[in-house]
């Protein structure tokens, strides 16, 4: 598991820095920050459940984004499933050995929505066999405070979010239910009716 962590932090940085580049920040913009920063690895374990999966009602993992960076996935089996804009659940393909990356409420900020968090979860599909992913998330230090990038704030594209840390998202969940709909990246948006510019 060590050697998984060493290589999927290497990945994390490298990720990012084509983010930001993308973003015309350059490659190396913060990396000093995501190298510092939080790595969280969670080995999940779905156990498979006949009747909810008959009927299509389990959710293994509610709907939920992820207030980190960006997010790295080793699925074991199929059952991720992300939410289109028109809210449509739609999933994700089961590449074996392939990761799966997603970005969180922190780039979406940054970046000044130019990038969107993704809202997911995991169904449980299967009455057969234990669904086992890995998640690796990629943050800054928990007090470390992300904001929008001045460079990204423009007449036709202003400042959307306010800044945050992940120690305030880590307030929030206990306060929150998350199986509601309670997204952390709501608190964010500076006008309830927010949307993002084109």
């Amino acid at each position: 598991m060590r050697e998984y962590a060493k290589a999927t932090q290497k990945l994390g940085v490298s990720l990012m820095g084509i983010i930001t580049e993308g973003l015309g920040l350059g490659p190396e913009y913060k990396s000093d920050k995501m190298v510092k920063g939080v790595q969280a690895i969670m080995v999940n374990s779905y156990p498979p459940s006949p009747e909810a999966a008959q009927q299509d009602l389990a959710l293994g993992l509610p709907p939920h984004s992820d207030y980190s960076c960006l997010t790295t996935v080793l699925q074991g089996s199929r059952g991720l499933q992300i939410q289109d804009p028109g809210g449509i659940w739609r999933d994700v393909a089961y590449v074996e050995s392939a990761l799966v990356v997603n970005i969180g409420d922190s780039v979406e900020v940054m970046s000044n929505g130019v990038y969107i968090s993704v809202v997911h979860r995991v169904k449980i599909l299967s009455s057969d066999f234990t669904r086992v992913s890995i998640a690796s998330l990629h943050s800054f230090a928990l007090d470390e405070k992300v904001e929008v990038v001045e460079e990204l704030v423009s007449e036709k594209r202003p400042k959307g979010y306010k800044e945050s840390c992940f120690n305030d998202f880590l307030n929030f969940i206990p306060r929150n239910d998350i199986s509601e709909g309670k997204y952390f990246i709501d608190t964010l948006r500076l006008a309830q009716s927010f949307v993002i510019p084109k």
